[in-house]
């Protein structure tokens, strides 16, 4: 069986392009699904060059059986968003080796579109959306490739056309993603995954945050109102870990029971409890996915926010759902605060609460200090004071701990991470009975001064403790600042400086070479224009659309935005009509073809004209009968015209009829005159 042959420039584009969307899904393919593509497009190339025919029936089913195989044992099963996306992409290359018809390659093209497509399941930047346009782009050629002839093999010419049609449309693109009405976009779709795509977690275990702080990935960027603040009071609260079982911290299970707490709102039993004093920061913060729940903030956050959002009972920001897209959100913090002044007896047992046979030595430590101090303050001050010796150090390469990890790294070790020392601190403000719990987020960031934000990543991630002292509530303590206090003040390469240990993993992370200027000037210009990106693009929902046009069309209901559309969008259509039709004509006429127009109108000013329907030749007889002292001039330009229009051998340029056309012009003016 023949079956269809498709133009080789449209299966050139539509191979090429195939191959380009696919890519980026390459490191979360299976092996056995990638094999299948390679397989199916070879195949496709031997049936074009007639080596070999169409797959059979039966072999036709088993590449489809393999595939599915494939599927299921590279991800396990088939619900989740990564399992449909590689269906969807055997599918694609499956159809090559069914393209009987023109029919079929119209599919395979359509499918192109909609695999494109699904790179914004996964990345949503600047980078990934130029790339899917060149995509597009391909697709769109192997499409006009597709309507033309045999003899149109410049695939060149069919990517330059495809390009002007796809720039033609970005006008009315623009008009439909600025006025159309918003509804979620596709890339809020769940995506199914292993593990937290944040740095930070909601267990707490000497050692993973010290793995974690080798990322330099984005977390959120903070955008302030005001003046920005110092780094060093940049605590981004996020978890709040309040259980320990001797080894790990976890989250108090309880603390998330109950209705959230939306500021202004009066739905819970212990809102009363806070109190919040002033030096208030009004800040706004695009949030990177992160597969989880809770949400980053400074302390004591009030503002707006949207459904299913809210404070919990241990005062930190808790989404109902798991953020799976970039959030965008503003708020405003006290910085001056009192939470819980009074505690209950069921909150402080639980505050203070430690296993029995866990880290007995701790246990011993602490009630000696106790001892030797005078009061709780004293007893706090001199826990400080002994993170401060120089026996302890701060590290990103702490010491292996067994199960009682607090004795070994206090009284053997002294070598840890900020979650080491704010873990221990926890613990021996609790074996003396004062209620204290581990807060884990982030600290400080980097300021970008050309879009004056806050740009906070992964290895800012900390860990910090909070005690709670009578009449007071509870009061944030770091413990970190006690033995490293460059790292709150400067950021973490500073206090690790010595260990040249800073995302050691990532040799070409251009966080590494912040001391070369021009190179930290182009990254933050870079990371700049993403902000914005986000910001407006990405970042444009339903709710900032109709702020965005309120603001400049008053109150719009569903008739005047759809009136403002369609006029918009019908405008812009003409414009682009009127633009291409107007240079249609001129693109039509070969040069050749124009310069001997212009000869044309210079014989009707003679009182020549030619007739309508009136062949070169035979205008040239009639013209050489009326006038014979212009009939061997006349000659020439025709006889150049008619040499470079119908001639078999590659045709001359115009400057040989340019001349033909010029002595006829001085034979003219020297008769005339």
């Amino acid at each position: 069986m023949t079956g269809f042959q498709i133009p080789r420039n449209s299966l050139a584009w539509m191979l090429l392009a195939q191959s380009a969307v696919i890519a980026p899904h390459l490191t979360r393919l299976p092996y056995w699904t990638i094999a299948l593509c390679v397989v199916c497009v070879l195949w496709r190339v031997m049936v074009y060059q007639g080596r070999w025919s169409y797959p059979g029936r039966w072999i036709k089913v088993l590449l489809v059986f393999f595939g599915i195989v494939g599927l299921a044992l590279g991800y396990g099963t088939f619900l989740g968003l990564d399992p449909w996306v590689g269906l969807l992409i055997m599918m694609f290359v499956l159809k090559l080796l069914e393209m009987h018809h023109k029919r079929d390659g119209y599919v395979v093209i359509l499918l192109g579109y909609f695999v494109a497509l699904t790179q914004f399941l996964y990345d949503q930047g600047i980078p990934s959306t130029l790339y899917m346009f060149l995509c597009v782009t391909m697709i769109t050629a192997a499409l006009i490739g597709l309507n033309q002839t045999r003899s149109h093999t410049r695939p060149a010419q069919t990517f330059k056309k495809a390009f002007v049609l796809l720039m033609q449309s970005v006008p009315l693109m623009v008009v439909l993603f600025v006025l159309f009405p918003r509804i979620s976009p596709l890339w809020t779709v769940p995506l199914q995954t292993e593990m937290a795509i944040t740095g930070v977690t909601d267990t707490m275990t000497p050692g993973n945050i010290a793995l974690l702080v080798q990322s330099d990935k984005l977390a959120f960027r903070a955008t302030f109102a005001d003046e920005v603040l110092p780094l060093s009071r940049l605590y981004w609260r996020g978890l709040v870990l309040s259980r320990f079982d001797g080894t790990s911290w976890t989250q108090e299970l309880q603390a998330l029971y109950g209705r959230l707490y939306r500021p202004g709102q009066r739905t819970t039993s212990w809102q009363d409890n806070m109190e919040l004093l002033g030096e208030k920061v009004t800040y706004s913060i695009i949030l990177e996915p992160t597969g989880q729940n809770w949400l980053f903030s400074l302390t004591m956050p009030e503002g707006s926010l949207k459904e299913g959002i809210g404070l919990v009972r241990d005062f930190r920001f808790y989404s109902l759902r798991e953020i799976r897209s970039k959030l965008h959100y503003e708020l405003t913090s006290h910085l001056n605060y009192r939470i819980d002044r009074d505690l209950s007896d069921f909150w402080r047992y639980r505050y203070t609460l430690l296993p029995k046979d866990s880290n007995p030595r701790s246990k011993r430590l602490a009630n000696t200090i106790r001892e030797n101090s005078l009061n709780q303050a004293d007893y706090i001050r001199n826990i400080l004071r002994r993170y401060n010796l120089d026996e302890f150090v701060y590290t990103l390469k702490p010491t292996v701990l067994g199960d009682d990890s607090v004795d070994e790294f206090l009284l053997d070790s002294k070598r840890g991470f900020c979650e080491h020392y704010a873990g221990s601190f926890v613990f021996l403000m609790r074996a003396v009975g004062i209620p204290a719990r581990v807060v884990v987020g982030y600290q400080g960031g980097e300021y970008n001064r050309i879009g004056n934000y806050v740009e906070v990543r992964q290895y800012d991630a900390h860990a910090w403790a909070e005690i709670w002292q009578q009449g007071q509530g509870w009061i944030r303590v770091d413990p970190t600042s006690a033995v490293a206090p460059s790292r709150i003040e400067s950021g973490l390469e500073s206090a690790v400086e010595d260990e040249n240990t800073f995302l050691a993993n990532l040799p070409l992370s251009w966080m590494k070479y912040r001391q070369i200027l021009w190179l930290t000037e182009i990254r933050l210009q870079i990371s700049a224009i993403s902000y914005y990106w986000d910001s407006w693009v990405v970042g444009y929902t339903p709710s900032v659309q109709m702020s965005l046009l309120t603001r400049y069309f008053g109150d719009l209901d569903r008739k005047r935005l759809g009136m403002l559309m369609l006029t918009t969008f019908f405008g812009l259509l003409g414009i682009v009509a009127m633009f291409i039709l107007g240079k249609r004509s001129h693109k039509l006429l070969q040069p050749i073809d124009r310069e001997y127009l212009r000869f044309c109108q210079l014989l009707a000013k003679q009182g020549l004209p030619r007739s309508v329907g009136e062949g070169p030749i035979h205008y040239a007889q009639r013209i050489g009968q009326q006038r014979p002292d212009l009939a061997s001039a006349m000659q020439v330009v025709t006889d150049a015209y008619v040499r470079m229009n119908y001639a078999e051998d590659q045709p001359e340029k115009t400057d040989s009829l340019r001349s033909a056309i010029r002595a006829f012009r001085f034979r003219t003016l020297s008769i005339s005159s």
